[in-house]
């Protein structure tokens, strides 16, 4: 601010009547420090400072899903289709698959996004749904609709994700070899482990889900 006088550190103070004085009374301005320059001994406000910013040191803590590592691993290169694979070998918690169609399987998902995790498949290669005859489409769904409702008698989710990722710019994984997820949701199933950390804590593991469907679909006569 402007000094005047002998005293550099004065603060001159505005006319009493002006516009400026009136608007300043009606909304006055925060209180700042006057301070003098000791080589100049010229005055400029000083603001106070903000106080220090303190910092906690939070250490990382880890989860090990060492069975990822065989996944991980895997040669990328000459992997060939996982669902054709699947189908040359016999059915059990190995190749999780627990049921065959006419034209389509069942087979558990080998990272799923929850408990119960199941994808139907059908036989024929292909990344067209066009590719899919008649018959093949009303299997499909047919075994969609009784797959949700065993995985309504044996989890008791709250809801279903079910869908088609038809290439892999919409995010299918086997993207080659078309399939149909069911997936069963519950409130807070996508809570900061998975927004976060990008890790999904499952509560059984897929030889557990393997056996509850495949007795519950045996059981399902419809």
């Amino acid at each position: 601010m402007e000094t005047f006088g002998q005293n550099p550190c004065k603060v001159r103070r505005p006319c009493e009547n002006n516009d400026l004085n009136r608007a300043t009374r009606a909304s006055p301005l925060p209180p700042v420090t006057t301070i003098c320059r000791p080589e100049t001994g010229i005055g400029f406000n000083q603001t106070p400072s903000p106080p220090p910013i303190s910092a906690k040191i939070v250490l990382m803590q880890h989860i090990y899903s060492t069975w990822r590592s065989e996944y991980i691993g895997r040669d990328k290169h000459n992997e060939g289709c996982a669902f054709c694979l699947a189908l040359k070998e016999q059915d059990s918690p190995e190749n999780l698959i627990f049921h065959r169609g006419e034209t389509c399987f069942i087979i558990l998902n080998l990272f799923p996004y929850t408990s119960g995790h199941l994808m139907v498949v059908p036989y024929t290669h292909t990344n067209q749904l066009s590719d899919l005859p008649a018959e093949t489409l009303n299997e499909m769904m047919q075994l969609v609709q009784k797959a949700v409702r065993v995985l309504e008698e044996v989890y008791h989710p709250q809801g279903f994700n079910v869908g088609l990722n038809l290439g892999s710019a919409a995010g299918a994984g086997i993207a080659a070899h078309m399939h149909m997820h069911v997936v069963p949701r519950w409130q807070g199933d996508a809570n900061f482990m998975s927004v976060i950390g990008q890790t999904r804590v499952m509560p059984e593991d897929l030889g557990l889900t393997y056996q509850r469907l495949s007795e519950a679909w045996q059981a399902d006569s419809n």
